[in-house]
């Protein structure tokens, strides 16, 4: 006994000497700012969403959404595996106890038997047996570490798709209401422009115009009359999609703000200090936690190379029946020739069994292990620099983009402005005999293309901020839900 603690402490003092591979992820050397834009005391990445997108219709969206969505409800079983399989791996760090009944029955029959050969036996046994793995090298506890940090690793990943459906059900909600708009204002120029095939019609019957111009007129109202049912389609898209966003089947989406009271659009987006989105986007700790969880592999493969120590014992309470016991005794003993179906016992059975496992040859096939461990190491750590720099470049260029469309924007109000008054100064004109009515179609042609472009250029202000919120890494906190 004083032996085996001898040898239990002698393994425990080389184990210690064991180095365990490094988990940290490595330094992504990010730069202070992103490109063209200075650092911000705070972040957008930190308002909670119900802040960013105070429409009650749009709220009640996205908690609908985080609630029924498939790919969250598929987020979530993933984390329930992965606890699952923690559980399975810390269990081997476990005593293991098993309760087992057996009745082994043995018959030999023929040939010239030994003298203590019976005939048959019977051996009923019931009894406990218990089993453990000394961690001599912390190899189990490397396994369940990994298996940690592979649970961590699965609720960042959820973190994502928490982010990712806020930023999809306000994005398409955007898209809505932006439809809705475009409807409001198609729907008046048919309106306008019916009024006007039915005045020049009157003219041509007035002979006060010609054929030509009331051709023209009836040109312009077919080619605005054509887009409502375009746009109609694309709404009960748009509604299917949100209502799948949303776990629903397809059906009407009831509406809330109009689009231009959709969020607060600063001038200036608020990104924070750069070193923060390694905190805050949850891609990039799913990925340093597949780092912490690789490591932990390599430590378990290393360990393989070393003795694994097992402890096991059983205690059972058991006999024997015989039959046809020492059918060859010698004479001395001929009086036991006809003792069969006695039984023996109970009987207390005992035993202790360490065991002491060292590999000393196996093909090569543990320190294939080590290498195939290590190598996705390298390559996990590889997929979290690229996940950095790609968080880097996507804030970088989303803020270019709300930048650059709030710029449009400003654009293309000035440009449906004077759309606009073009339309109202060449009515004026024709109608004072200055010009033709063409110039009034081509006026109204132009002011109905800057109301789009307009419309969408205030889709693509929302959208990039969207994107930008969700570059940031805003969306997933569960204390925002």
């Amino acid at each position: 006994m004083k032996l085996a603690l001898v040898f239990v402490a002698i393994v425990q003092i080389f184990a210690s000497c064991v180095p365990p591979t490094p988990s940290a992820p490595p330094d992504a050397q990010m730069p202070q700012t992103y490109r063209g834009q200075a650092s911000t005391a705070t972040s957008l990445g930190n308002v909670p969403w119900r802040q960013l997108y105070d429409d009650p219709v749009l709220q009640g969206l996205i908690q609908q959404a985080l609630t029924k969505n498939f790919n969250v409800g598929i987020a979530y079983t993933s984390i329930l595996q992965a606890e699952a399989s923690l559980g399975i791996t810390a269990a081997n760090q476990s005593l293991f106890v098993n309760g087992f009944l057996e009745a082994p029955y043995y018959v030999t029959t023929g040939g010239n038997k030994p003298p203590s050969q019976p005939t048959t036996a019977l051996y009923p046994q019931l009894g406990i047996a218990a089993q453990y793995q000394v961690d001599l090298f912390g190899k189990l506890a490397s396994a369940t570490g990994a298996a940690r940090d592979a649970l961590l690793s699965t609720e960042a990943a959820k973190d994502t798709v928490l982010a990712t459906v806020v930023a999809d059900v306000a994005g398409s909600y955007f898209q809505l209401r932006e439809l809705d708009d475009v409807l409001t204002f198609t729907q008046a120029a048919v309106a306008d422009r019916q009024v006007g095939v039915r005045l020049m019609n009157l003219r041509v019957q007035g002979g006060e115009s010609s054929l030509q111009d009331l051709r023209q007129a009836e040109q312009s109202l077919y080619e605005i009359t054509q887009n409502v049912p375009a746009l109609q389609q694309s709404i009960a898209q748009t509604e299917n999609a949100l209502a799948v966003l949303t776990g629903d089947y397809p059906h009407v989406i009831p509406r809330g703000l109009p689009l231009l009271q959709q969020v607060h659009m600063p001038d200036v987006p608020q990104t924070g200090v750069a070193s923060e989105l390694l905190q805050r986007r949850p891609d990039i700790r799913e990925a340093e936690y597949a780092i912490a969880e690789a490591a932990g592999n390599v430590d378990v493969a290393r360990k393989l190379l070393y003795p694994t120590l097992t402890l096991g014992a059983t205690a059972a309470v058991g006999g024997q029946t015989l039959n046809g016991v020492y059918p060859n005794a010698v004479p001395s003993l001929a009086s036991l020739q006809n003792v069969n179906g006695v039984f023996y016992g109970p009987l207390g059975l005992f035993s202790i069994v360490p065991e002491l496992l060292q590999p000393i040859f196996n093909g090569g096939q543990i320190r294939s292990q080590i290498h195939l461990a290590q190598a996705q190491q390298q390559q996990i750590t590889i997929s979290y620099l690229q996940t950095v720099h790609q968080a880097f470049s996507e804030v970088s260029s989303d803020i270019t983009t709300y930048d650059e469309s709030r710029l449009r924007t400003v654009q293309l109000q000035k440009y449906e402005a004077a759309s606009l008054d073009s339309v109202r100064l060449a009515k004026e004109r024709y109608e004072n005999g200055y010009t033709s009515y063409l110039e009034v179609l081509d006026a109204q042609t132009r002011g109905y293309q800057a109301q789009t472009d307009l419309a969408q250029g205030q889709l693509n202000e929302r959208l990039a901020l969207v994107q930008l919120y969700l570059a940031l890494g805003g969306g997933w906190q569960q204390s925002q839900q």
